[in-house]
């Protein structure tokens, strides 16, 4: 919102269900996703809902009312096991591709990590073949297995870290972050692959990859470190209508006793 309003900070006083409108049609005129512009209004609110609570502003009834703070469940973002395949595996002569795709590996790799994590975690953090730290946005302490091929790609893309912590260390995050979404769109144009692909697009593939693996939700849960497993329910593509005829075949095979 400061970047709309151009100016460093925004008072309490100043939100208003108008000006709350107007910011969001200007996420709308940026061409933000539906999911996107709800992200940035329910963080809004989550602060305004914590300055209430703390005295510093006023409550105001139905302040977030008219602005979307829903989830588009519609918006696909995870991609076929065909086009990641080729995302993740396709030749690229690009030494600046070849880096963002073998980012995007291990980021798939790793149980889906979010490009905030993978920028955060040491080679100090793996021990046992098991790679642990905790999730910049939850704060949920996360584990999961890191072989000896991981563990070389991790030692050659040489990540660094950024301490998100200071205003310079979250700066040089987003523009880290910014350049590997522009990279793996590039990457994804240079092999033939339409529609967006983010860094997102990796962590909802791996979930909904596993969930087609039948894998158990509370599982995916804690790999992705999510703390409610209704948000790992949020990033599961749904199956279709064959997958669930071959299912109920199946089912109704066993209940035949064939």
């Amino acid at each position: 919102m400061c970047e709309y309003l151009g100016r460093d900070s925004v008072g309490f006083g100043e939100i208003t269900p108008r000006l709350l409108k107007s910011y969001e049609q200007y996420l709308i005129r940026g061409r933000h996703k539906l999911n996107t512009i709800s992200t940035y209004m329910r963080m809004l609110r989550a602060i305004y809902n914590k300055a209430v609570d703390a005295g510093h502003t006023k409550y105001i009834h139905h302040l977030f009312h008219k602005v979307y703070t829903g989830i588009d469940r519609s918006h696909k973002k995870a991609l076929e096991m065909p086009q990641l395949r080729v995302l993740l595996n396709g030749v690229v002569r690009s030494r600046v591709l070849n880096k963002v795709q073998q980012t995007a590996c291990v980021m798939y790799k790793l149980c889906g990590m979010p490009y905030v994590d993978l920028q955060q975690i040491s080679m100090d953090s793996i021990t046992d073949g098991a790679l642990s730290y905790c999730r910049r946005k939850t704060g949920t302490s996360v584990n999961v297995p890191v072989n000896g091929d991981i563990l070389r790609t991790l030692r050659d893309l040489d990540l660094g870290n950024s301490d998100m912590n200071t205003e310079s260390g979250y700066r040089r995050y987003q523009s880290l972050l910014r350049k590997f979404n522009a990279g793996l769109s590039r990457l994804a144009r240079k092999l033939g692959i339409k529609g967006h692909v983010s860094s997102y697009t990796l962590r909802h593939s791996w979930a909904t990859t596993a969930l087609h693996s039948h894998v158990p939700v509370e599982l995916i849960s804690s790999a992705l470190g999510h703390s409610d497993i209704r948000t790992t329910q949020i990033y599961l593509k749904g199956f279709n209508v064959g997958e669930i005829e071959k299912a109920n075949r199946k089912i109704l095979r066993y209940m035949d006793g064939r």
